[in-house]
């Protein structure tokens, strides 16, 4: 790690926390778990939205950072969480998947609510901290916080992906987010290409910058560096995930429930970018063409409930659950199982992992993803248990419209999930790899996951920021 006992300032949507019962305790998210280790080295602080709680302490145990609580009203939150950022910017950076409302209190909610941010990490009491911002919640944070600390070190990091200038440009207010970028040191992004989209669009908008490899200059002497560097998981975690002796049980339990049976698994938010709509036309057309995998064959969807405030997240719930009827109504044979189980929750990790160790075929079939972290945990479980005597390797059936089929392109089926009838056809093909093919291939797959685990992601992304500081003093007033 690169910041050589400096503060470490986060700044992100929400604070690391959350309250069981009358307890406070780390958050299950994988940047904080991420993170935990690099806070644990330096003096760590975190700025985020409260939750509504107005008595988040200032330590939890298990997270050794200082808690900086930003508070919203419900309508800041409708305005600017609900709002713009999940009906504006999550469809308009996932192509225009759902139709971007352009809404203007909505806007004018989002800037004060960054400026909130950024005055609560300006007020965060340390001596020369380098600050890290997250994700499109916050994309004016940067600048903001710019103009309160002049000399500060600022990253900031995309967790979903870049949209193409053409796109971006619809925005009305598209100078203003490329703007509150730019005030950053370092911009980073899963993929290459969304920061050459980023790129784009910068030189799109502003006539006054020049660009050389991977950084932007700006008129008034600052150099921005921008780089891709994919987001990745925990990997010793799954690793004893998989193996756990809770894991173990949970799998003979699934084991005995889906006996004779080839297993896909599905596993997402229940969110219109995921394709699971798409996958089940695709798991019908299977079911039609193949007869005989109605008494063999057995569809687990685990859609993780998300943003049921928000109009289009309702309506996705209600097709989903009555195409799931749909496939039962057609094609449930008398005296066997349903073809898709179908779970409406999240599910314990231990659960997870054997769900992981359980599927024939894992289909990430999304139809837009920033990367897609289940890909990852999926492979390294697998790998993780490929030693035990009664596991069998799975396949990868990857949407080639996720950050992560450019790390497994080689070794993943890939699949078009706009077109169902070919990838009904790719689900097909997944059942049939033979079981040496299949473990080479989950194996080199897991390699690379493990050499590029989310520790190394951290530790990457600082050294970004720390180097676009270290090439402005250089270059001096």
């Amino acid at each position: 790690m690169s910041l050589d006992g400096r503060p470490l300032v986060v700044v992100a949507n929400r604070l690391p926390v959350s309250k069981s019962g009358d307890a406070w305790r780390p958050s299950a998210g994988g940047l904080v778990t991420a993170l935990r280790p690099v806070v644990e080295q330096v003096d760590g602080h975190w700025v985020g939205w409260d939750g509504g709680d107005p008595n988040v302490p200032k330590r939890v145990d298990g997270f050794a950072a200082d808690l900086h609580p930003v508070a919203m009203t419900a309508e800041e939150v409708d305005d600017h969480y609900y709002g713009f950022s999940n009906r504006t910017l999550w469809p308009l950076f996932h192509d225009l998947l759902a139709e971007p409302v352009f809404d203007r209190e909505w806007w004018r909610t989002y800037e004060r609510m960054n400026i909130r941010f950024a005055d609560a990490a300006a007020a965060v009491e340390v001596d020369d901290p380098v600050y890290w911002v997250h994700d499109y919640h916050l994309l004016l944070a940067p600048a903001l916080l710019r103009d309160r600390k002049p000399d500060a070190t600022i990253g900031f990091f995309l967790h979903i992906p870049f949209p193409p200038p053409e796109l971006m440009g619809r925005l009305p207010w598209n100078d203003e987010l490329l703007d509150g970028l730019l005030g950053a040191d370092a911009i980073g992004f899963h993929t290459e290409w969304y920061r050459e989209n980023f790129v784009r669009s910068v030189r799109r908008s502003r006539r006054d910058v020049t660009v050389s490899g991977d950084m932007v200059h700006l008129p008034d002497g600052r150099s921005v560096r921008t780089a891709a560097h994919p987001i990745s998981i925990d990997v010793d975690e799954f690793s004893a995930l998989a193996v756990a002796d809770e894991t173990e049980q949970e799998l003979a339990e699934l084991r005995e429930q889906f006996a004779n049976r080839k297993v896909m698994l599905g596993v997402d938010r229940l969110d219109y970018t995921k394709g699971i709509r798409h996958r089940l036309q695709a798991i019908e057309r299977l079911l039609t063409d193949r007869p005989e995998l109605r008494t063999s064959f057995a569809f687990i969807q685990i859609a993780v409930p998300s943003r049921d405030d928000v109009e289009e997240y309702r309506d996705l719930r209600e097709q989903v659950e009555y195409m799931v009827g749909h496939i039962h109504g057609r094609f449930t044979e008398p005296g066997h199982d349903v073809p898709v189980h179908y779970l409406y929750r999240s599910v314990p990790k231990t659960r997870l992992a054997a769900y992981y160790r359980l599927a024939d075929v894992m289909a990430i079939t999304p139809l837009k993803d920033g990367m897609n972290l289940v890909a990852k945990e999926f492979v390294t479980v697998q790998d993780a248990a490929r030693d035990r005597p009664d596991q069998d390797a799975g396949v990868l059936l990857l949407s080639e419209f996720t950050g992560a089929a450019l790390e497994f392109v080689d070794d993943a089926v890939m699949c078009n999930p706009f077109d169902v009838q070919s990838l009904a056809a790719r689900m097909a093909q997944s059942l049939t790899f033979d079981a040496d093919d299949r473990r080479s291939r989950i194996a080199r797959m897991a390699a690379s996951v493990r050499e590029g685990d989310v520790f190394a992601w951290v530790n990457e992304e600082l050294e970004s920021v720390t180097m676009a500081e270290r090439a402005r003093a250089e270059v001096g007033p």
